[in-house]
C-alpha cells in the first residue's frame, strides 16, 4: 500500500481554522492566516460531521499545497470500536472511512479518532475487540482505495481507550496504524504525570522501540498539545496554554533536540488558538 511519505521537518499549525472573533471564515482566509503566522499545519476537524465532498475538498488540497500547509483529519466523535452491538462498530468503521476518503482527496496524510471505552472491561478484552475492527477498517479503506495512515489517539481519560502502550501495540500489528501521540492528553489521564524531559523521553523511546523500524515513526509523528484541565478521573477540558501547567516550551525543546519530524496540532481554545500555536512555534523555532 502506497501510504503517506515521511517527513523532513516539523510542521506546526491548528486544530480548525483559525477565526477572527466570531466571524467563520472559509479555507482560502483561513490557510492564508496560517501562512501569515508561519504555520504549516492543519487538522481538519470533522469531529460532528464530515463538512467537505470529494469536489471541494480537492479545491482545499490545491489551496493549502500553494500555502505550505500539510492536512491531517480528526474523523468524528462518534466512534467505539469495542462496542458490543456489532452495528456500531460497523458504523464507526464507516464514519473513520467517509473522513479517510475526504482527506485523502485534500492530500492529507492522517486520519485521527478516539478508538473506544472500555466501559468497566478489562482491557485486554477491549484490546480483542479493538483489533478486530482494525481488521475491518483496513479491508474498508483498502476497498475504498484510500491510503492515509490511521491515527488512533492517545486519550485523556483512564475510561477511555488509547494509552501508549495500546497504541504501539496497534501499530505493530496493522500495516496502516500509526498512533496520534497527545500529549495533553497523557498529562490528564496520569493526573499530572508526564510533564518532565525524562517522561517525555521515556515515552519517545517506547514508541521509536516499539514500533517496526520500516515505519520510521519519528520522521512520520502526529501530536497534539495545548493546555489543558484534568482532575484524578483524567481529563476536564482545553486551555488557553497560559492557565495550563503543561511544559510546553521543555516539550517544544525536545523535540527539536530528538529531530522529530511530521505535524504538531495544538487544539487550544478557539478565542486562543492562532496565538498558542505561535507560541508553540516561537518555542520551537528559539529551541
Amino acid at each position: 500500500m502506497n501510504l503517506p511519505g515521511t517527513f523532513d521537518a516539523l510542521h506546526i499549525g491548528t486544530a480548525g481554522l483559525p477565526h477572527e472573533g466570531d466571524e467563520r471564515i472559509n479555507y482560502a482566509e483561513g490557510l492564508a492566516q496560517l501562512e501569515k503566522a508561519g504555520l504549516s499545519a492543519l487538522e481538519l476537524e470533522f469531529v460532528q460531521q464530515v463538512h467537505l465532498d470529494l469536489d471541494s475538498a480537492a479545491r482545499v488540497s490545491q489551496l493549502a499545497a500553494e500555502k505550505g500547509v500539510h492536512l491531517s483529519a480528526h474523523a468524528q466523535y462518534y466512534v467505539n470500536l469495542a462496542s458490543l452491538e456489532r452495528p456500531k462498530v460497523h458504523a464507526s468503521v464507516s464514519r473513520i472511512v467517509k473522513a479517510a476518503k475526504v482527506l485523502q482527496a485534500a492530500g492529507g496524510h492522517s486520519v485521527v479518532f478516539h478508538a473506544a471505552f472500555y466501559q468497566g472491561r478489562p482491557a485486554d478484552e477491549v484490546y480483542t475487540l479493538v483489533a478486530k475492527a482494525f481488521e475491518e477498517l483496513e479491508s474498508a479503506l483498502a476497498k475504498a482505495k484510500v491510503a492515509v495512515w490511521v491515527r488512533p489517539e492517545l486519550t485523556g481519560k483512564p475510561t477511555q481507550f488509547g494509552d501508549p502502550d495500546e497504541l504501539i501495540r496497534l501499530s505493530r500489528e496493522f500495516e496502516t496504524v500509526l498512533p496520534c501521540i497527545d500529549f495533553s492528553h497523557l498529562h490528564a489521564r496520569t493526573d499530572g504525570a508526564y510533564n518532565t524531559v525524562a517522561e517525555w523521553e521515556e515515552l519517545l523511546d517506547a514508541i521509536e522501540g516499539g514500533i517496526p523500524k520500516e515505519k520510521q515513526v519519528m520522521r512520520r509523528m502526529h501530536m497534539h498539545l495545548s493546555g489543558i484541565e484534568y482532575g484524578p478521573k483524567g481529563e476536564r477540558r482545553h486551555l488557553p496554554l497560559a492557565e495550563s501547567d503543561i511544559e510546553y516550551s521543555a516539550l517544544m525543546r525536545l523535540l527539536k533536540k530528538r529531530g522529530v519530524c511530521g505535524t504538531l496540532i495544538c487544539e487550544a481554545p478557539r478565542e486562543t488558538l492562532i496565538d498558542d500555536t505561535r507560541l508553540l512555534k516561537e518555542a520551537y523555532s528559539s529551541a
